[in-house]
């Protein structure tokens, strides 16, 4: 990694909203970050997450209270056999932030296709009851781990399923966000700030 591209991996939290859920991003979306993550997902480069996680680590640490549990979104069981890990939970595990997600917290009860190339109501309808929250969290603290906030429908469909058990829904930490181009359909932005603040 050269020095350049971890400047770009320096994190600028920014507190967005997806829908009722107030969610921490350490990173927007696109070149080196994209570059870096799609290594990780789609060419099996798990030495590139620990260049991922410090970031992530820094929003976890700030989301996070000493009365919550976390709760990863699961990846599809293709996904999994394709990689042969779960993004999403290595990074939380390399982070740094002392932090263990639930395990089970959330599962996937039906296939859902790749969210890539859908748009705004495609990606809702795809994951609608997709997932299903375990008892186990009912009247606990939740805060929803993610890798990419695009348009917000995984976490959406997340907060549904943990709501559905009792579980209190308290926001969540994506590593990344994707602004859209032409700004329909996205998470909205609502305040930004320099890491660590």
């Amino acid at each position: 990694m050269c020095p350049e591209c971890r400047v770009a991996l320096r994190p600028s939290l920014q507190r967005v909203r997806a829908g009722p859920v107030s969610v921490l991003v350490a990173l927007d979306y696109g070149g080196v970050i994209a570059h870096v993550l799609g290594a990780v997902k789609e060419r099996g480069r798990t030495d590139a997450l620990g260049v991922l996680a410090g970031s992530f680590g820094v929003a976890l640490e700030v989301a996070s209270s000493a009365s919550s549990v976390i709760v990863t979104v699961p990846s599809t069981r293709a996904a999994v056999r394709r990689r042969g890990f779960r993004p999403v939970e290595e990074l939380v595990r390399r982070s740094g932030a002392g932090l263990a997600p639930v395990r089970g917290g959330l599962v996937l009860v039906r296939d859902v296709a790749d969210q890539a190339g859908l748009g705004v109501e495609e990606r809702r309808a795809n994951l609608s009851g997709a997932l299903r929250a375990s008892a186990r969290l009912a009247g606990r603290r939740v805060l929803i781990v993610d890798d990419v906030l695009t348009t917000g429908a995984t976490l959406l469909e997340a907060r549904r399923a943990l709501v559905a058990v009792g579980a209190r829904v308290e926001g969540a930490v994506c590593l990344a966000y994707t602004r859209r181009r032409d700004g329909r359909g996205e998470a909205q932005v609502t305040q930004r700030r320099p890491a660590g603040s």
